[in-house]
């Protein structure tokens, strides 16, 4: 069934899921790259995947901690974004592709609308009175 709750969990989870692009094994390199920005990227990357899988589940069990949950999650998603970005520039292609240009923006602003969303009294109360 398709109600808003649904929408919404699904939404999540998929958009955690996306955090995997941000990480060394989805660099265009046949052989991924290493470093410390990397192996950051990674870690910040799978937490960010856990993170919004729980939110997801949170929202669709409609517990009420989903907002911190969404919180903490878009945080570390928001962290995450910056050791990606130096593990980038270090690769020839650097920030100068479109498609990282995609990945780079819509996990900054996806981060950031989960947050707004969590912290802001009006958008969590419109959100949890249609869950």
């Amino acid at each position: 069934m398709w109600t808003f709750r649904n929408v919404v969990a699904i939404g999540l989870f998929l958009f955690g899921t996306t955090f995997l692009w941000m990480t060394a094994a989805m660099a265009g390199k046949a052989v991924p790259p290493k470093g410390a920005a990397w192996t950051l990227a990674n870690i910040l990357a799978f937490l960010a995947v856990i993170g919004f899988t729980v939110t997801a589940w949170a929202v669709f069990k409609q517990y009420a901690w989903w907002d911190t949950a969404g919180l903490v999650s878009g945080i570390i998603g928001l962290v995450a974004v910056v050791p990606f970005v130096l593990g980038q520039r270090r690769l020839e292609v650097g920030l100068g592709d479109l498609g990282v240009q995609i990945n780079l923006w819509m996990h900054v602003l996806g981060s950031a609308a989960v947050i707004a969303v969590a912290l802001l009294p009006a958008a969590r109360s419109w959100v949890t009175e249609h869950l």
